[in-house]
């Protein structure tokens, strides 16, 4: 009986044994089904992130996306949707908005007190925007292609304001292109022994000039049309002093004449050095820059005749009736440094008129008291640089214009009256001061005191009005 019960014991504990390791079995099959069901449940999920990835990138590139992050200094770079846009990657956009008020007052024009209208003494207000936006893209390491959009007019390249209630009824603004460009600059050619870059540029393009000049030659809303090249070599690069050239060239199309066989064309040449230098024994170097620039205006005078030169836009603006073609060359030196930690620029700038021979014997014959027509000059400073929150600057700066020393289409149309009262024959100051409330926000006070240089030339000058002239300019601009 003892036997028997042991012999079942030890049957029981076999079979129970055995079940365990089939349950083991079954345990380890279940798990292996369940790891191959997860894996196939794992790819569908991959499946559907990426048809979700495709939807989402047509949905970006038809809809607007606003809480894309900008840059208020140098344009946002397009990260955020890299991924779901790749031929976006390292492209930039971004624009200012400005907000003007302007006021002017006309004096020693007309002495009657009675008299009314433009042809007296008078003053004038007015609200003024611009909004310009700008778009640009890397290609390899070598090209850039962008534009820019700008509010303006089609009939004035010396502003791109629009003036609140002009012309009334609360019409629309107009928004134009102000940029459309392609730039080509090696990458074997940026550090090429003593050749530091190379650049050409084609299509309606930033004003390569503009660095080395002053609105006696240039207003700096021009952008020209046509193609630049520019080189940089730097010659000395040590601790102490810095070295550098720069060559530009550009030839541009000023207008494609129908009306008669050539076309006007600008041929300009340019220039420039720049020392930067220790050797003064102070903190910051002291910045010995100068430019100088030769303008060649060809088939100039067929323009203007075909353009109808007494015109309110006409290509002579304030130019003498007699002017034919011009060939200017502009000077400019300057000199940068820091005073108690204030960063101070001293320059000068001088132009003349080469092609201007015998003009001014032809004005005098005509009793015109029209001297030094074809030179103009000017010099000024500035003091601070706004650029940073809380920061200033000040700036002052006289200015004589000849009549003929300068394209007046493209000199600073703010250096007079509004429409075509000014330009050149003109002479007087233009001061103002800035300051950064923001990184992005300014605000600047400019103001002008202008007067004749030669009274009296409307017989002569287009569109020229004997009046003195006080503008002020109130701006409230913003980066984004």
């Amino acid at each position: 009986m003892k036997k028997t019960a042991q012999f079942l014991a030890l049957a029981l504990c076999l079979g129970s044994s055995t079940a365990y390791a089939d349950s083991s079995d079954q345990m380890m099959s279940m798990l292996e089904g369940l790891k191959q069901q997860m894996g196939r449940m794992q790819e569908t999920i991959n499946q559907q992130s990426m048809r979700i990835q495709q939807l989402e990138s047509r949905t970006v590139l038809e809809t607007p996306q606003p809480n894309v992050p900008v840059s208020p200094s140098s344009g946002a770079t397009i990260s955020d949707v890299d991924m779901v846009i790749p031929w976006l990657k390292g492209a930039k956009y971004g624009g200012d908005f400005r907000l003007r008020y302007e006021a002017f007052e006309y004096y020693d024009k007309d002495n009657d007190a009675g008299s009314t209208g433009t042809s007296a003494d008078r003053t004038r207000n007015r609200f003024r925007i611009r909004l310009r936006w700008g778009f640009e893209k890397d290609y390899f390491d070598d090209w850039k292609v962008g534009f820019r959009l700008a509010t303006g007019s089609t009939t004035d390249p010396n502003s791109t304001n629009q003036t609140l209630g002009n012309s009334g009824y609360f019409n629309f603004k107009n928004f134009l292109v102000d940029r459309a460009y392609a730039i080509y600059e090696p990458n074997g050619l940026k550090d090429y022994g003593l050749l530091k870059g190379v650049k050409v540029g084609a299509g309606k393009v930033d004003n390569p000039f503009l660095r080395y000049s002053t609105g006696i030659v240039w207003d700096s809303d021009v952008t020209p049309e046509g193609i630049y090249e520019q080189a940089n070599i730097g010659l000395i690069s040590t601790e102490e002093n810095k070295l550098n050239l720069q060559l530009t060239t550009g030839q541009f199309i000023v207008n494609e004449n129908a009306a008669v066989e050539s076309d006007a064309a600008l041929y300009g040449y340019q220039g420039a050095a720049s020392w930067s230098t220790y050797n003064f024994g102070t903190d910051q170097p002291v910045v010995f820059s100068a430019g100088v620039s030769f303008y060649d205006y060809t088939n100039w005078f067929q323009t203007v005749l075909a353009a109808n030169n007494t015109a309110s836009t006409s290509y002579l603006r304030t130019n003498s009736i007699l002017a034919d073609d011009f060939h200017v060359l502009d000077i400019y030196p300057e000199v940068q440094f820091a005073l108690n930690g204030w960063p101070v620029t001293l320059w000068y700038d001088y132009a003349t008129n080469t092609a201007n021979v015998g003009t001014e014997d032809v004005l005098q014959s005509l009793n015109n008291d029209i001297h030094d027509s074809d030179e103009a000059w000017g010099t000024g400073f500035k003091i601070g640089k706004a650029k940073k929150k809380d920061s200033w600057e000040f700036f002052y700066g006289y200015y004589e214009i000849g009549a003929n020393a300068v394209v007046a289409a493209f000199n600073d149309s703010d250096f007079g009256g509004p429409g075509t009262n000014g330009f050149t024959n003109r002479k007087g100051h233009k001061f103002g001061l800035g300051y950064q409330l923001t990184d992005s926000i300014v605000v600047n006070w400019t103001g002008y005191l202008v007067r004749p240089l030669n009274p009296n030339p409307s017989a002569i000058l287009a569109n020229s009005t004997n009046e003195d002239m006080f503008r002020s300019q109130l701006d409230l601009s913003y980066k984004f």
